[in-house]
């Protein structure tokens, strides 16, 4: 018996102790944001040659490398070195077109020679282009205080209403944002560093 009335008292004792731990002190957790400002730095063209719709366009044109020696004059008239194109084949099989063709890609700071070479038009040419920005290790530290500010804002005034006084830190959880990102010209919403903070009320 002495054993039996032990070992309800060890379960009695348990059943309190979980209890206990379930019971959780009052929070509110919090979104803080901040907008994120971005400067462009670099530039990337990728310019697709395409012999499928120069065969319609100009029959004379039979090979490749006659293509890409015609848009390298063009080019050059630009004032614009083909040297500093890389040439990615690979990525123009994936196309899956059924005629002969590759991608050229430029990868330049300046704006200008972007803009010259968006100038040149050929039949069986494509051009897309993408912008790099970014931010600097300062201005990302200024954004988590200003993300943070916001979030313990939004808790003082969830505190208030509920007649509680704003406690200690109990958790942070900070939604990463890439220093640096490439992006279409599309690109036209808003950008938000984000954290999550909970808060204790007293």
């Amino acid at each position: 018996m002495k054993k039996i009335f032990f070992v309800i008292l060890l379960l009695v004792s348990c059943i309190g102790q979980g209890q206990t731990k379930e019971i959780a002190p009052n929070t509110v957790s919090v979104t803080g944001r901040a907008i994120v400002k971005r400067t462009i730095t670099r530039y990337k063209a990728k310019v697709s040659l395409n012999m499928e719709q120069v065969y319609y366009s100009n029959p004379q044109c039979t090979s490749l490398e006659t293509f890409k020696a015609k848009y390298f004059a063009k080019l050059d008239e630009k004032g614009i070195d083909s040297l500093e194109f890389k040439e990615n084949k690979m990525e123009f099989l994936a196309y899956g077109y059924q005629r002969d063709g590759t991608v050229l890609e430029l990868e330049t700071t300046s704006l200008d020679k972007i803009k010259t070479l968006s100038q040149i038009k050929m039949p069986g040419i494509s051009t897309t282009y993408q912008f790099k920005a970014e931010i600097t290790e300062a201005d990302y530290e200024k954004l988590l205080k200003e993300a943070f500010d916001n979030a313990h804002t939004n808790a003082s005034k969830i505190g208030k209403v509920s007649n509680k006084k704003l406690g200690a830190i109990v958790s942070i959880v900070d939604n990463t944002v890439n220093q640096s990102i490439w992006n279409s010209h599309n690109y036209n919403y808003e950008e938000y560093a984000t954290i999550y903070v909970t808060y204790r009320l007293d």
